[in-house]
């Protein structure tokens, strides 16, 4: 019998995270249709199928799912993966291109909840919060890249990560895909060149 447990673990987890998803995911787009004001518990209850009691268990409240779709950004850019592979890169060209890859990968798979964040953080502090969160967790992962940049024996300017953080924001990738028409493949390749020769010496 307890040999059973662990796939029965697994499978519990497997679950949870399933829930978790779609909890996000009904946020997700309710928050875009109503925003996030106009949204209630209740209502990402029933879009979900599942009881408010189970997001409140989960998330203890409407800005703890908020909260959550940083978590959902981060899975859904494939984030953990771009992570992985830079701590296995030492070639300093390809660790600038993975902040590239990031940057391209957020804003094409969720520039709706970056949208979002952006146009609620001035009238929502839960919002702000959230958005806070955000950009905390991009400049750890351009410190770490800067970091593994330096182990590999190169040197980069001062002030780099600042400089990389303003690059990848989404006001730059606004105004040359969305405004300019450049295609993601475009913004990525310049993404990448501009970081190269702007930090590396």
């Amino acid at each position: 019998m307890s040999a059973d447990l662990p796939g029965i673990v697994r499978l519990r987890d497997r679950r949870e995270a399933l829930t978790l998803r779609t909890i996000l995911t009904a946020a997700r787009g309710l928050f875009a249709e109503r925003g996030y004001a106009r949204t209630p518990i209740r209502l990402i209850a029933q879009e979900a199928g599942v009881s408010p009691q189970t997001i409140y268990a989960h998330f203890g409240s409407k800005a703890g799912v908020l909260g959550g779709l940083v978590d959902l950004l981060d899975d859904e850019a494939g984030i953990p993966d771009l992570v992985a592979e830079a701590q296995r890169t030492e070639d300093p060209v390809a660790l600038l291109g993975l902040l590239a890859t990031v940057a391209r990968q957020v804003r094409e798979r969720c520039g709706d909840i970056v949208t979002m964040l952006g146009s609620g953080a001035a009238v929502d502090p839960d919002i702000a919060a959230t958005q806070a969160e955000g950009a905390r967790r991009n400049r750890l992962g351009v410190e770490m890249v800067m970091d593994r940049v330096r182990k590999c024996g190169r040197t980069v300017v001062p002030r780099a990560t600042d400089i990389a953080v303003a690059l990848m924001s989404a006001d730059v990738h606004t105004s040359l895909v969305t405004e300019a028409g450049w295609s993601h493949d475009d913004y990525e390749a310049w993404l990448k060149d501009t970081l190269v020769t702007s930090l590396l010496r």
